[in-house]
């Protein structure tokens, strides 16, 4: 079989290489990986397999090929648990993702291998039993990348219990979908099915603890007392650090930062290494002092620059909490605070792009609150806006230029609007149309 022949055929196949997931210029592909290690280790749900080729992929796109293939084998054990068409359709997924990564690697008689399990499987056209989950492996690893993917697993849920409508996992998997749907766009239709959808879940699955995350949030406003109980029930049983994590935002929102940080060391205890939940405690920290009295305002910004010193120590690459670090610090000494700024830039190529764009808005935003110099400000946040990643720090820069166009006027005002625009027009292709997270 030729290279070309081989390619054909394997674009054909349904994986993670096929699926088109929307990772470049996207997401940071590092944060990802790390999320997921962590999803695949706290959920007792079935998608592990979904989550692992997902990781296997990235790692590929990462250039860590052998990670890459350890992943693919640890799915393999997850797929065996299976029921009969799940597991024949994880094995689909699997051996299409090794075919790809072999092919990749040039080791085109490994690939052909591969995908000669796969036609053993299945015969053209896909046999409909497999169908629904294969949709749900797709839709578990789009809900694992980011939450702007919430319609696109939406509909692979919907088709996937469309053919199996009493299939609980897909159940799950579509309430979760919604959720990410309605936490991006905030449509409120949205909001009303995927709540029915959740109280279905946490009936049938008691121990989703994420499920029960998603349903808090959506009851905030309308049950505030099952809401609650929702968040203590999850601090109280879940060990899961993004559900901790998520807990400790509910009470931030609260005004209650001393709950959310003892949530957060609590988190930290049984995953000292999860990146997230050191930014979580530091933003903690920083609403904390923003809304302590003046008699212990001091005190408690003390406390918290020691406590983040002492972690960067620990951390030093925790770019996110280096900058809560120097914003905190800057209440006391602003000149230290840039310094830390400058250090950053300094070493700008070692950190990623999502690290860059915070990096700017950070500095931005300490030129025009604490030095009052407009030109420096714009220059910041230009320079974040230019960085081709759909994040809501690019969001925060295009905000502060909008905001900044205010205090200038005439030609100066139109030609941030049209930077705006130009920067927007100039995308890479793969950028062009993304909606910011």
């Amino acid at each position: 079989m030729s290279k070309e022949e081989l390619k054909q055929k394997l674009d054909a196949l349904q994986c993670h290489f096929t699926w088109h997931l929307s990772i470049a210029g996207h997401i940071d592909i590092s944060h990802v990986l790390q999320k997921l290690a962590v999803e695949i280790k706290y959920t007792p749900h079935q998608n592990q397999a979904a989550l692992l080729g997902l990781q296997a992929y990235l790692y590929q796109l990462e250039g860590q090929n052998r990670e890459a293939l350890q992943s693919l084998n640890d799915a393999e054990e997850y797929e065996r648990q299976d029921e009969q068409q799940a597991s024949a359709a994880g094995s689909l997924v699997i051996y299409g993702n090794y075919a790809w990564i072999h092919y990749l690697q040039a080791s085109y008689q490994e690939a052909e291998s591969y995908l000669e399990q796969v036609q053993q499987l299945c015969t053209t056209p896909l046999d409909a039993r497999l169908i629904p989950y294969i949709q749900a492996q797709k839709g578990w690893s789009l809900l694992a990348i980011r939450s702007r993917n919430g319609e696109r697993a939406r509909e692979c849920f919907e088709v996937a219990l469309m053919l199996e409508p009493e299939n609980r996992n897909f159940r799950a998997g579509l309430g979760m979908a919604l959720y990410s749907s309605w936490n991006y766009f905030w449509y409120p239709d949205i909001a009303e099915e995927a709540r029915i959808q959740l109280e279905r879940t946490v009936l049938e699955h008691p121990n989703n603890y994420r499920a029960k995350t998603y349903l808090a949030m959506l009851l905030e406003q309308v049950d505030r007392e099952r809401s609650v109980d929702l968040i203590e029930e999850n601090v109280e049983k879940s060990s899961d650090p993004d559900v901790l994590k998520a807990s400790s935002y509910f009470w931030l929102k609260r005004n209650a930062p001393e709950k959310a940080i003892k949530i957060v060391q609590q988190a930290l205890k049984q995953n000292p290494g999860y990146h997230l939940l050191y930014q979580a405690l530091a933003k903690c920290y920083k609403v904390q002092w923003l809304n302590a009295n003046n008699k212990d305002k001091n005190n408690i910004l003390e406390a918290a620059i020691k406590d983040l010193s002492q972690i960067l120590q620990e951390h030093p690459d925790l770019v996110f909490v280096k900058l809560q670090f120097a914003e905190l610090y800057g209440a006391r000494d602003p000149a230290q605070e840039e310094k830390i700024y400058r250090e950053l830039q300094e070493r700008k190529d070692t950190l990623s792009l999502k690290s860059l764009q915070a990096l700017n808005v950070y500095w931005g935003n300490f030129f025009f609150y604490k030095k009052k110099s407009l030109d420096e400000a714009k220059a910041k946040f230009m320079d974040g806006y230019r960085i081709p990643m759909a994040t809501v720090m690019r969001r925060k820069c295009a905000q502060k230029l909008t905001q900044l166009a205010q205090y200038y006027h005439g030609e100066a005002a139109a030609a941030i609007y049209h930077f705006i625009e130009d920067t927007d027009r100039h995308l890479p292709a793969e950028f062009s149309g993304a909606h910011l997270e």
